[in-house]
């Protein structure tokens, strides 16, 4: 596969080869027109001579030294013939036409004929008693075309040529830093830090460095925190199943009853259970093509659905879920909203002191779906964090938590937002605007 430089420098090459054809083709017929012009305008211009003398003299005085057609570097003598009024030839630059009818039937004053097969190009004047004819073959006008178009067609080249190598050293120079890059990406490694790259003053290039490097940076701090959460799901697989392993073998050697462990080791199993869900539905939800089908969906009734579900769990933490009763129908995938809904509950309920509220509503920019609780809120060091995969808090159990609720509401095409809440602790929002 071709590189983009050499693609570059055959697209220019073509681009110039086509130029350079182009311009010799409209070049080439511009100057034979002009030398036929001149041609026509020099014999016209001897023609009045040849009648001149005539009209003085006797067609004997015509000699073809008298007749000289003048170009630019070149001079050459045209040929002519005179009849008479029998018809005959009377005086001619060759002497074989003497004396015999003319061997051109010419009836236009100007123009091209065959005469002993070469093409020439004629003037004819009819005075008292004669006709005069001048004429010149037109392969002395293709030869000085010919070095006309070699000229022509000479410093095109060159100047092509020299274009050419002006744009393979600006193309040398301008791909040469991408190359540089490339070789730069392919060495990348997310263990060695930020991909290194130097300015060459191009702006388009130097935004697409700067950019890659950002990416760099972005990879590295991703690669970090897969570290960290790969440490972090160990840690917290491993506590359940040492839990499970230690009280299976306390079973074992009847150091607790049957009952105690079995109860530790199912809640343990559940516990497992539900973090494996947890990376299952991260993975799930990365997925750009995942079906959402939209339908109406009632957000009080949904509300009442999830504080419901949830009721159990709020009791233990001695926490009430609360909202402003009111019909409020929307057009949204009802599944990924509703279990948007319940992690955000369950993330409120963690941390609240007495109590979670339920928000929601419509106006004329989209609707609106909020959860705050009356805890302590989100430290400050923090609400630039919270929505990263792999980001725990204090009580934090996996750190997919939030990350997870918001790639369901982009998933929405909704936007998760983070506030202090009025009730002193910490107010999520999920906001879908209309797309006008």
């Amino acid at each position: 596969m071709k590189s983009l430089r050499a693609r570059i420098l055959w697209s220019m090459m073509l681009v110039m080869v086509f130029s350079v054809v182009v311009t010799v083709g409209f070049c080439s017929h511009i100057v034979y027109r002009m030398l036929v012009d001149q041609t026509k305008n020099q014999l016209l211009l001897q023609l009045d001579k040849a009648v001149s003398i005539l009209e003085g003299g006797s067609p004997d005085d015509l000699e073809p030294s008298d007749l000289t057609l003048r170009f630019k570097n070149h001079q050459f003598n045209a040929d002519f013939y005179v009849v008479d009024a029998s018809g005959i030839v009377a005086a001619a630059s060759n002497e074989d036409f003497i004396g015999n009818p003319p061997v051109l039937q010419l009836s236009k004053e100007y123009g091209r004929d065959m005469l002993q097969g070469n093409k020439v190009m004629y003037v004819l004047q009819k005075t008292e008693g004669y006709t005069v004819v001048l004429y010149t073959p037109e392969k002395i006008l293709k030869r000085m075309f010919n070095e006309a178009l070699l000229l022509v067609f000479a410093s095109i080249t060159v100047s092509s040529l020299i274009l050419y190598v002006i744009g393979f050293l600006l193309i040398w120079k301008i791909t040469r830093p991408i190359v540089k890059l490339k070789e730069a990406v392919n060495r990348y490694d997310p263990y060695r830090g930020l991909l290194t790259v130097t300015r060459v003053g191009a702006t388009e290039i130097d935004e697409l460095m700067l950019t890659l490097q950002s990416m760099s940076g972005r990879i590295r701090n991703h690669h970090e925190h897969q570290i960290d959460f790969l440490q972090n799901v160990s840690h917290e697989l491993r506590t359940p199943l040492m839990s499970i392993q230690g009280y299976a073998n306390a079973i074992k050697d009847q150091v607790v009853s049957q009952e105690k462990g079995l109860s530790i080791i199912t809640e343990e199993s559940y516990r497992l259970i539900r973090m494996v869900d947890r990376l299952l539905e991260l993975t799930r939800l990365e997925n750009p093509e995942l079906p959402h089908e939209e339908q109406p969906v009632d957000l009080n009734e949904m509300a009442s659905q999830a504080s419901e579900l949830l009721s159990t769990n709020a009791a233990d933490q001695g926490v009430q879920i609360t909202w402003t009763k009111r019909e409020v129908i929307i057009m949204v995938a009802a599944e990924q909203l509703f279990q948007l809904l319940i992690n955000l509950l369950q993330n409120a309920i963690r941390y609240a002191a007495t109590e979670v509220r339920i928000s929601f509503g419509t106006d004329k920019e989209g609707w609106f779906l909020a959860v705050e609780d009356d805890g302590e809120g989100v430290p400050a060091e923090w609400q630039n964090r919270i929505f990263d995969r792999y980001f725990k808090g204090e009580s934090g159990q996996t750190g997919l938590g939030l990350s997870i609720c918001r790639r369901i509401a982009e998933s929405l095409q909704a936007e998760l937002k983070y506030e202090a809440s009025e009730l002193g602790g910490a107010r999520f929002s999920v906001v879908k605007s209309k797309i006008v």
